[in-house]
């Protein structure tokens, strides 16, 4: 009999992944019919991530993490501070769902916040989304209302 595999999350090991993710991601339709989850704390407003997946055919969501997901898109301040009290429910909760028999969370995709803004600035220079661009653009400048906001 096999002897069963755990999952330990570290820092290291879910950058490593997060990495080797994205560099497997097609260039135009990596996520086109996918099922995509977010997790808490990105930087900006996510609605306009939410929506530049919707046009390129994707589904995206922040609540009901299930079986369904192909992709889960990792917050920049989750990867920054993985093991910070904030985050670590999080990280137990995926360390439990990956470690269920025959679990279906091992075949998910792990992508950072950083990852899917490359992947979208580098389809928007193959295929000139100028929807996609304005989209993004306004993701990037709702993250520096949020810095702003922090500062005071």
């Amino acid at each position: 009999m096999a002897k069963k595999e755990y999952v330990k999350i570290t820092p290291e090991g879910l950058n490593l992944v997060t990495v080797l993710n994205y560099s497997s991601i097609a260039e135009i339709n990596g996520f086109y019919g996918k099922e995509v989850f977010f997790t808490e704390n990105f930087s900006g407003d996510t609605q306009y991530l939410f929506q530049a997946l919707g046009n390129i055919g994707s589904s995206a969501r922040s609540k009901d993490l299930n079986i369904d997901i192909s992709y889960i898109i990792i917050s920049n301040k989750i990867l920054d501070y993985l093991f910070d009290c904030k985050y670590v429910e999080f990280i137990a909760d995926l360390e439990s769902k990956m470690n269920q028999d025959s679990s279906p969370y091992r075949r998910m995709k792990y992508i950072s916040e950083t990852h899917l803004i490359s992947y979208f600035e580098n389809r928007i220079k193959l295929t000139n989304d100028e929807i996609l661009k304005d989209l993004i653009k306004k993701y990037k400048q709702s993250q520096k209302k949020d810095v702003q906001q922090s500062l005071f």
